[in-house]
């Protein structure tokens, strides 16, 4: 019987980092990559980034085979929204609500003490919050993709 103990992480250890790197590469400049450029970018070996690639081409990459007989290879020609999302470019709702909280908490101190413009946006902030974290993120998912939770 085979041993039930975890793999290593290969989304924080090898993906991550390429998808990172693609994300960056491709802002500046949106071309094609190579795999090679990403070798230089990470400093991971080549079969690494082309398996990361393999792996992020199913929902965070648009990856095309590049491979011969001789030797698997792939290249990059654009990012999905998951990418952008897990890279941090793209809104999530997790991620639209903890702006919200953090805009709230930066109008409420810059606002003067005691006044009745801080006092309502503490209460918004307060009311969210209590709403409880699953309501606060549907309707932050709601405010960034245009549609009203059901």
């Amino acid at each position: 019987m085979e041993s039930l103990e975890r793999l290593d992480d290969l989304w924080s250890a090898r993906d991550y980092p390429v998808l990172v790197a693609a994300a960056r590469r491709l802002r500046e400049r949106p071309r094609p990559l190579m795999s090679q450029d990403l070798v230089e970018a990470t400093g991971l070996e080549h079969q690494e980034v082309v398996a990361a690639l393999a792996n992020l081409g199913h929902r965070h990459l648009d990856v095309r085979d590049a491979s011969s007989e001789a030797v698997r290879d792939n290249y990059v020609v654009g990012i999905m929204p998951a990418g952008l999302e897990a890279v941090g470019q793209w809104p999530s709702p997790d991620t639209a609500a903890d702006r919200l909280v953090a805009a709230l908490d930066a109008l409420i101190d810059t606002t003067a003490d005691g006044s009745p413009k801080q006092s309502r946006l503490k209460a918004a902030r307060d009311g969210l919050l209590a709403a409880g974290r699953d309501v606060l993120v549907d309707v932050a998912g709601a405010a960034i993709t245009g549609r009203l939770p059901m």
